[in-house]
Order: structure tokens, then sequence, then C-alpha cells
């Protein structure tokens, strides 16, 4: 056999199930990043596989690489409907997937179907629900805890994006390490939009200003409404550094509900120091990160931490917790502290503002780090997993042929259907190495011309 064609009986390419549905465009956050770095590598690659995106409602218009491979299919469920989203992605999504003639199904969101028609594989970006759950409703973490669990069992292979939190994945779902596979997330570029939800509300305290225009300079943090982000100890931590620096100190996004952040600005009496954005678009985030003097993140739990290769892509300096997957991903480009450690904290926060051959230094090395992670790199090596979750030996994937009616022919124009009724090895030399055998190729084809 020939590198020109996948054998899946009917001499089609392989057809690759992208699950999305848990999917809330601009809320999501570090999962809707990935998604949209992995399949515009996809893209980029181009090697004749072809794809079927299922999507909820909320993203029903979620931007798809513009090429034909891509074909979408929008599910009647909503994202926001959290448990009529798992029934479905349990009960209806693996019969969908067997009328698009899905090969292989790909889970991006953590949970994935447990009873499927075909191979699966499923992104677990970390273990934030054992990791860190305690900042979790008992509910909800016993539920994902459950799901993720069985989705990761019955999958054949298991994604993650570090190796800290591939150690995570073994230590608390017994995974042995051969079925999970490190694949490396990146920043996008800055050109790439993400949609972005049209309302969100404006964070604020009395005496704050709610504006995103801040008083230069400033350091920059992500806030969120995940108490493990420790805001509330980054406020105090620059507090006590405020008297001897002229930056102010803001915080980008939605604070947690349970008010600890605003009373800590009470507390320690700089609301004037303080900006709370609320949320804010892609682009407003990028000028932020490269304007500002200093990035800091001083979460307790990353299983990546996406935003430190952010600021290093702007050449803002960083300052993070030496927590999770941090300095795994972070390399010699930060500085770090112990986050738990407000006197630490604030004492690295002071030193990156104020020492410049450290700024430089950081720079420097961020810009480097940079080149350790590519999404076209990660899009081939998802591009072997999919391969070997698919094959079964004698020279065979597993597959069935799909129904004509169901199925559209490789480089027709991209659909959109609306179903309201119901670390492995780079590509190289033409094959796909798996362990003692070697994968042909699929067939090649003339990538079009981007608009």
């Amino acid at each position: 056999m020939t590198a020109s064609s996948l054998d899946l009986g009917t001499h089609r390419p392989m057809r690759v199930g992208l699950n999305l549905l848990y999917l809330l465009p601009g809320i999501v956050g570090g999962t809707e990043t990935y998604a949209a770095g992995l399949l515009r590598g996809l893209a980029e690659v181009d090697d004749g596989v072809e794809y079927v995106a299922f999507l909820n409602r909320e993203s029903a218009d979620w931007p798809l690489p513009d090429i034909p491979a891509f074909q979408r299919v929008v599910c009647p469920v909503r994202a926001s409907s959290r448990a009529r989203r798992l029934l479905y992605e349990q009960l209806q999504l693996p019969a969908l997937a067997r009328r698009h003639g899905v090969d292989v199904l790909h889970s991006l969101g953590y949970v994935a179907p447990v009873l499927g028609c075909c191979p699966g594989v499923v992104t677990i970006h970390d273990m934030n629900t054992k990791g860190h759950g305690r900042s979790m409703p008992l509910l909800k973490r016993l539920a994902l805890s459950f799901l993720v669990r069985l989705g990761a069992r019955s999958a054949r292979l298991v994604i993650t994006v570090s190796e800290f939190s591939r150690q995570e994945i073994r230590h608390h779902l017994g995974l042995p390490l051969e079925r999970i596979h490190v694949v490396h997330e990146a920043p996008l570029p800055l050109e790439t939009e993400l949609q972005e939800e049209s309302q969100h509300s404006v964070s604020g305290v009395p005496g704050g200003q709610p504006s995103h225009q801040p008083d230069a300079p400033f350091i920059l943090a992500f806030a969120s409404q995940s108490p493990h982000k420790n805001i509330p100890r980054l406020i105090e931590a620059f507090a006590r550094i405020a008297p001897s620096v002229p930056h102010h100190l803001v915080l980008a996004g939605h604070l947690p509900g349970d008010g600890a952040a605003n009373r800590a600005i009470h507390r320690w009496d700089i609301a004037h120091r303080v900006r709370l954005t609320g949320y804010l678009p892609r682009s407003e985030v990028d000028r932020l990160l490269s304007e500002a003097a200093l990035f800091a993140f001083p979460s307790m739990y990353e299983g990546f931490g996406l935003p430190v290769l952010e600021a290093q892509a702007a050449e803002t300096p960083v300052a993070c917790a030496r927590r999770g997957a941090l300095p795994e991903v972070a390399g010699e480009g930060a500085v770090f502290f112990d986050p738990e450690n407000v006197l630490d904290m604030a004492a690295t926060l002071a030193h990156a503002l104020t020492d410049e051959d450290l700024r430089h230094n950081l720079v420097a090395q961020g810009r480097l780090n940079l080149e350790r992670f590519s999404w076209t790199v990660a899009a081939r090596q998802t591009l072997n997993l999919y391969a070997r979750a698919a094959w079964r030996g004698g020279n065979r994937y597993v597959g069935s042929p799909a129904k004509p009616s169901a199925v559209i022919a490789h480089g027709a124009p991209a659909g959109s259907f609306d179903h309201s009724a119901d670390d492995s090895p780079d590509i190289a030399d033409g094959k796909l190495s798996l362990d003692d055998q070697e994968l042909p190729l699929p067939r090649t084809r003339t990538k079009p011309e981007q608009p």
C-alpha cells in the first residue's frame, strides 16, 4: 500500500470528528484557545484528512478554518445547559458521528462519549477537579470527575498539554503513561480573532475605575471567577510594594464571586491603584499585554499556563507561581515565586519591576522559549495520534464505509449541517511511525490559496 491513500474499505481519506460541544465562545477560556489553535494547525498541515466539527447552538457560527476539509455540524443542544449537553454528548453524539462516517472522534474538552461507535481520543488539559477541586461546587466536581474518568478509560488515547498534567492524569485516573501523550499548546497569532461575547458585565469597586485604560506604567494580571487564580494574594503583594513603585495593578477579566478580591482592595486601601476591566475582547487583551511593564501570574494550579507564553510573545517580562506546569512552560523566560507566600511574591514583583538587566534577560529568554511551541507541530503530533487510534493492523484502519448521503466527498465545498431533528513522532518522509510499524500518510492534495 502506498502513501497515496488510506484503506478504509472505500479508499477515502480518514475522517476525524471534533467534539466541540463544550464550547462557549468567549467564556471557556483556554479550552477555546486550544481548539482554535489546533484547528488552525490542522488546516496548515492540510494533509488530506477530513474533519467534521460538532458544535452547539451557542457556537454555531464559531469560525472554522476556511478550507473544504472542514465540515460544520450544529447540534440541537446548548452548552450553557450543562446537564443536557452532557446527556446529548453521551447518548446522541456517537450515533451522529456514525452517520457522518467518522473514523476517530476527538473530544477536545475533558469529557468524551463513553459508549462510542468509533475509536476515541480525548484531551484532558489538567486534573483541576482533583488538583485544586475545592474551588468547585461539590456536585459539579463529582459529576465532572466521574465523566472525565469514564471518558479517559474508554478512549484509545489521551492527549494532555504538559508533562505535569500527564503525571497528574496517571496519578488520579490510574492510566498507564503509554496511553497519555503530551502535545504542547502555543500562543495564537495576534491577528487570530476568536468569536467574542457581546455582553459582559464590568467588575468594579467603590473608588476603583472600571475603565481598561490604565495609568502607565502597570502590572497586568488575568482575573478569573476561579478562586485558584489567587488574585487576593496578588492584590496584597502589590499593596506591600505600591508605596515604592509608581505602577498600577490592572486585573483583566471577572473576579471570583466570593468577594475576596474586593475585600483585599479595601483592606489595603489601594482602590486608587487598581483597575478592574471586566471582560475584554482579545484585541484589548493583546494591547494590554504589549504595554504592561510586567505580567503577573499567581495561579495555584495550571495544567499548562498559556497566558505566560502570550506575555512572552508580547515581549513582556513575566513573574509567575512556581506551581503546576508553569516552570515547565515558562522555562528561563520568567521569575518564580511561592504563590502562598505573599512576602516572596511581593519581593519578586519588586525585583522584576526595578532590575533592568533582569527585565531585558526575561524578554530575551522568553523569545527563545517560544521556539519550543508551535500549533503546526502540535497538529502533526495530533494527526499521528489520530492514525494510531484508528489503526487496527494489516494495513487497515478501523471504520466502516459511510452512507453516500451522509458524507461529503473530499474536496467538495465545506457544508454546515443543523441536526435539530435528532510524545508522538512527527510526520516525516511520507510515513507515520507507530511503534514497530510504519503507517502510510493520506493522499496529498493541493492546498487552496488563502484569501
